[in-house]
């Protein structure tokens, strides 16, 4: 069974709704750990009521819920979604068995350093419109990458709300006003065409004067997501599993590189401050 995005939104609109977290049973294997992200990543099955089963990384709250695990676990989990946030309150091994085959090595990437000039790409906006990265020099950008499939609210969905934020700041901000530009690029564009980007947009509140949803051929979007770090992985093409990390840029009017916000931790703030920083607005 597969969940379409709208069903996803519904289901957090649920949670949100409620005003208290859902907790949901998981099973699965555990494919790798990052201890210094408070990070497990688990290819877990279908969770009832809430999502398919995919490969994700999952944060935990308390580190030591990562204490002794170990890539080929079977474990299972309480993974507590709100409307902002999710993860796991609870990791219980179950068994264990050698990785059917091993996680796929992340790719070499030649990746931008600040100052850098970024190359230019090609993508297809959520109107149809053939678009270039050259078309945005002369504005200071800020640019994130999500998948609208992505079903936990502190990871692509985090990133939307994060540039709804930034978007209303810019708006009303004489300073910035015209001179800036977001730009969420989909690193899924088998599934996020432009009519189904051109609805999430939507329900996103995207002014599409200021902020724009992008795409392109999957090999061209790789390369331009992995300038800047991002490293997507897709472990099982049929079912479309996308495993990444979050990164979001902010670049010159000049074309270069200004700084890079790792993560899903920094604030509409931290992004508003850094896109002044870069037109030379201060704070």
């Amino acid at each position: 069974m597969r969940f379409t995005f709208t069903t996803i939104v519904a289901l957090l609109l649920a949670v949100a709704g409620c005003s208290r977290s859902r907790h949901y049973e998981m099973r699965g294997q555990v494919l790798a750990l990052d201890p210094s992200r408070q990070e497990i990543t688990i290819k877990h099955e279908d969770i009832r009521g809430f999502m398919p089963g995919m490969t994700m990384p999952f944060k935990v709250r308390d580190p030591k819920l990562l204490n002794g695990k170990r890539p080929g676990d079977f474990v299972t989990a309480t993974l507590v979604v709100g409307d902002a946030e999710g993860y796991l309150s609870a990791i219980t091994t179950t068994g264990h068995a050698p990785l059917t085959e091993p996680p796929p090595p992340r790719p070499v990437m030649d990746v931008l350093q600040p100052g850098d000039e970024v190359p230019d790409a090609a993508f297809v906006d959520e109107s149809g419109k053939r678009r270039t990265f050259s078309e945005w020099r002369g504005r200071i950008l800020a640019v994130t990458f999500i998948y609208t499939r992505c079903p936990l609210p502190n990871f692509c969905p985090r990133m939307d709300r994060n540039f709804a934020a930034v978007q209303h700041d810019v708006t009303g901000d004489p300073r910035l006003g015209d001179r800036v530009r977001l730009l969420s690029v989909s690193f899924d564009p088998d599934f996020d065409t432009p009519a189904v980007l051109a609805d999430h947009a939507r329900r996103a509140g995207a002014d599409p004067s200021v902020w724009n949803f992008v795409t392109g051929s999957r090999d061209d979007i790789d390369t331009f997501a992995g300038r800047f770090g991002v490293s997507v992985l897709r472990q099982d093409p049929a079912q479309q599993e996308i495993v990444h990390n979050l990164r979001t840029a902010v670049i010159g009017a000049d074309g270069r590189l200004r700084v890079v916000l790792n993560g899903n931790d920094w604030t509409p703030a931290d992004l508003l401050t850094a896109l002044k920083e870069a037109g030379g607005a201060g704070q």
